[in-house]
C-alpha cells in the first residue's frame, strides 16, 4: 500500500449528499449538516460569504471544501439560480484530517484529470436514476480521493503532511513508519532510510509535518491501534502488531497520547 492510500485508511473519508439542484436564493451552513462540507457549483453566479462579509463571488464552475466545517453563506446572484450539488463530509481524527486545509476552491478548470468523474457525478445529481443514490454516494467518495490525491501531486499544500509527500525524502520516511508500525525506529535510521545526516532529517521533518519523527511514530502507531481494537481485536496482540512489548507499555503510550485508557476509549468509541 503507499503512503497516501495508508494516510487515506486512517481518515477513512466519506462523503454523503445532502442537496442537488438549483439553489435560487440563498443556503446558510447552519441548516447543513455538521462537520465538513462540499460544494461542487455546476453553473451560474454565486456569492460566498462567510459570517459577516463577502468572500468570493464564483462566477464559473467550482469545487469548494470546507474539510472541518466553516461558518458560510452562499448567496445566487442571478433570477436563475445555481444548479449545484452539496454534500457532507465526516473523517476519522487522524493526521491527513489535520494536515488538510481549511479551506479549499478550485476552479473546475483545474481540475481536467477529475472532469470524468465530475461530469458522470452532475449527469447522476441531476436526473432522476436507478440507483441514484448508491451511484451518487460513490462518485462522491471517490471525488473526495481523488480531490486530495489532487493536492499532493500539484503541491497545493505549503507545508504540513500532504507537503511532505510531494518531498521525496519525507514521503519515503513516512512509507516506512507506515508499512512497518512494528519496528522499533529511531531518528537516526529513518534518517539512514532516505540517505540523510540524522539533524538535517530530523530538522526537515519538523519543519514541514510540524512535529518530531518520533512523535509522528507514536502517533501513527496509536492510530492503528484505535483502528484494529475497534475491529475487535484484543488489546495483547494489538500491542505487539503497533510496536509496544507488552500491554502495560502500550496501555501507558496510548494514555498519554489519548488521555484516555485504551479498555476505556474503546468502551466509548463503541456506544
Amino acid at each position: 500500500m503507499d503512503t497516501l492510500s495508508a494516510l487515506i485508511a486512517h481518515a477513512e473519508p466519506k462523503a454523503n449528499l445532502f442537496f442537488s439542484g438549483n439553489l435560487c436564493g440563498s443556503s446558510d451552513s447552519s441548516n447543513h449538516p455538521t462537520g465538513g462540507v462540499l460544494h461542487l457549483v455546476r453553473s451560474g453566479e454565486l456569492a460566498l460569504y462567510n459570517q459577516t462579509n463577502l468572500v468570493q463571488v464564483i462566477n464559473e464552475p467550482t469545487l469548494i471544501i470546507y474539510p472541518k466545517g466553516k461558518a458560510h453563506r452562499m448567496q445566487s446572484k442571478t433570477l436563475t439560480g445555481c444548479d449545484i450539488v452539496c454534500a457532507n463530509l465526516t473523517f476519522k481524527d487522524s493526521p491527513l484530517y489535520r494536515a488538510l486545509p481549511n479551506t479549499i476552491m478550485l476552479p473546475l478548470s483545474q481540475l481536467t484529470n477529475l472532469s470524468h468523474v465530475i461530469t458522470m457525478l452532475f449527469d447522476e445529481a441531476f436526473k432522476p436514476r436507478f440507483a441514484q443514490s448508491a451511484v451518487i454516494s460513490n462518485l462522491l467518495d471517490l471525488l473526495l480521493l481523488l480531490v486530495i490525491r489532487h493536492l499532493v501531486e500539484n503541491k497545493v499544500c505549503g507545508a504540513g503532511l500532504l507537503a511532505a509527500l510531494s518531498e521525496s525524502k519525507l514521503a519515503k520516511a513516512i512509507e516506512v513508519i507506515h508499512q512497518q508500525p512494528d519496528h522499533p525506529w529511531t531518528v537516526e535510521e529513518l534518517a539512514k532510510q532516505v540517505g540523510m545526516s540524522r539533524a538535517r532529517f530530523a530538522a526537515l521533518f519538523h519543519h514541514v509535518i510540524g512535529q518530531p519523527p518520533l512523535s509522528y511514530v507514536t502517533e501513527s502507531r496509536l492510530l492503528l491501534a484505535q483502528k484494529l481494537l475497534l475491529m475487535g481485536s484484543p488489546i495483547k496482540s494489538v500491542c505487539l502488531e503497533v510496536g509496544y512489548s507488552g500491554s502495560v507499555a502500550f496501555s501507558r503510550a496510548f494514555q498519554r497520547q489519548f488521555d484516555i485508557t485504551p479498555k476505556n476509549w474503546l468502551k466509548q468509541a463503541q456506544n
